[in-house]
């Protein structure tokens, strides 16, 4: 492998690399380093356009890098920030937020940060087991690290994980969550099991048959919010309620609310008593939950949804990844909601959505809170208003 020798890292990818340029100008990434590291580093994949490097030797290390609290991150895929002080994590963060939307014809207003505590924030997890050992993969791999604690992770949860893969002799996948009661949920995808305990978590779904509760309900200050083995919730045990909260917020009282991508009604909750509501979600079993609590949320596709209104003076979106298909931008400028809250998990696809309707939209504020300490991801609320509406919150 080729070795690059003194490369300067002076930039962070969204995706936790350190970024560096080589003596001919090309660009190259490189995991576990940070801004102002200056470093040796192996080419393991040549892009063309750019090249992965691994980290061979620190030669001078940057002063924002820290001595990372658990011992597994130079090797574990999860938390690829660990290595860097927590103020510093949020500044490049920002940073990512600003690079993406630096297209954006507008003054971007300032960004409101919500910091979380690093330590024990996670109230679910996806775990892997071998032979009754957990562990997690390897950053971009299969590769199996097994690990004794997990410092992000919820002691009590993971410690269930651990005991439930020990006592059962398991290999293959654990997704567990546990809810403020300690009322826990595990959804197991096992290759090998001896399954001899099942009382561990309060429900569980092991290779499809089920034990125990089939649900449990997060508690928020909106009303309650069901999850199952397998239905997503957020996993800031710390932020989950400011989160829920400033969404709802953000929207202006009494108007005709609708929201796409509604999930089981974590944001539901609080926005079908703001205005006349409803909203939808693909995923059959996240919209019955929601519907079994009262929520008026429909099964169906967003792009089905949308085209069949024929008003909306707030729409709320909560998508994933992959933000908003063409055909809901397409709805969206149809018609021309007063405000738009954008809720997003991936600040690439949520700038290029931005950038789509930025012919009528401006964003009015943005707040970014750091649901996942030590990682590369970042949440943003984003609240955009009509050019003619925006004047009148000034």
């Amino acid at each position: 492998m080729l070795l690059i020798k003194n490369l300067k890292i002076t930039d962070t990818a969204y995706g936790g690399a350190g970024v560096g340029r080589s003596e001919d100008g090309q660009v190259v990434f490189i995991n576990n380093t940070v801004e102002g590291d200056i470093v040796n580093a192996r080419v393991i994949e040549d892009k063309k356009d750019f090249l992965n490097a691994q980290l061979d030797k620190i030669i001078k290390p940057s002063k924002l890098r820290i001595k990372p609290l658990c011992p597994y991150s130079k090797d574990c895929g999860g938390c690829s920030f660990a290595h860097i002080d927590y103020d510093a994590q949020i500044n490049i963060k920002e940073n990512i937020i600003k690079n993406a939307l630096r297209k954006y014809p507008f003054e971007l207003p300032k960004i409101n940060v919500f910091k979380s505590a690093t330590i024990g924030y996670r109230l679910r997890v996806k775990a892997q087991a071998r032979k009754g050992k957990v562990g997690f993969y390897a950053h971009k791999s299969q590769d199996f690290i097994p690990v004794e604690n997990c410092v992000i992770i919820k002691e009590r949860l993971f410690s269930k994980i651990k005991t439930f893969a020990e006592k059962n002799e398991v290999t293959g996948s654990i997704y567990a969550i546990e809810n403020e009661e300690g009322i826990s949920l595990a959804f197991i995808n096992a290759e090998s099991i001896n399954l001899i305990d099942t009382a561990i978590f309060d429900g569980m779904s092991v290779n499809g048959k089920k034990y125990g509760l089939s649900k449990m309900n997060f508690n928020t200050p909106y009303g309650a919010v069901s999850v199952n083995h397998s239905s997503f919730f957020q996993a800031n045990r710390y932020l989950l309620e400011q989160f829920q909260e400033r969404g709802i917020s953000l929207v202006f009282n009494g108007l005709n609310i609708v929201e796409l991508y509604a999930g089981a009604g974590f944001f539901s909750s609080g926005l079908q008593t703001a205005g006349s509501y409803k909203g939808c979600e693909c995923d059959k079993a996240a919209s019955e939950l929601g519907k079994n609590l009262g929520y008026n949320i429909k099964n169906m596709k967003a792009e089905k949804f949308i085209e069949k209104l024929s008003s909306c003076d707030t729409l709320f979106l909560d998508p994933p990844r992959e933000g908003v298909s063409k055909k809901v931008i397409n709805e969206i400028m149809r018609l021309r909601p007063f405000e738009i809250i954008y809720v997003s998990c991936n600040p690439i696809t949520l700038a290029r959505d931005i950038m789509k309707l930025s012919d009528s939209y401006k964003i009015l504020s943005y707040d970014f809170f750091d649901m996942y300490p030590n990682t590369y991801h970042i949440e943003s609320i984003v609240k955009l208003v009509r050019y003619n509406s925006a004047s009148l919150l000034k």
